[in-house]
């Protein structure tokens, strides 16, 4: 799960890999904002939590391509299998 938090504290988001939403946390702080605000700050925290969550989906932990995106440094091209490439 990634999270992500204002910098305030009064608002907080957990996003499972993939970026769905499964927790919105709101300290009582949260509440005593424009209803505009708020919404602008769960939009913007649950988009950057999202953009995260999506980011690890493509390499796990230990480095192992996961979903064939290229190591950084990699070129594309190099990991386009030769039985794919016009003869």
């Amino acid at each position: 799960m990634i999270t992500g938090k204002a910098a305030d504290r009064t608002v907080a988001v957990e996003v499972a890999p993939g970026g769905a939403l499964q927790e919105l946390t709101l300290e009582a702080a949260a509440l005593r904002l424009e209803p505009d605000e708020l919404a602008r700050r769960i939009l913007l925290l649950t988009a950057a939590a999202s953009a995260r969550a999506t980011a690890s989906l493509w390499h796990n932990a230990d480095g192992v391509e996961a979903l064939g995106l290229p190591e950084p440094g990699e070129a594309a091209e190099e990991t386009i299998p030769d039985s794919w490439r016009a003869q």
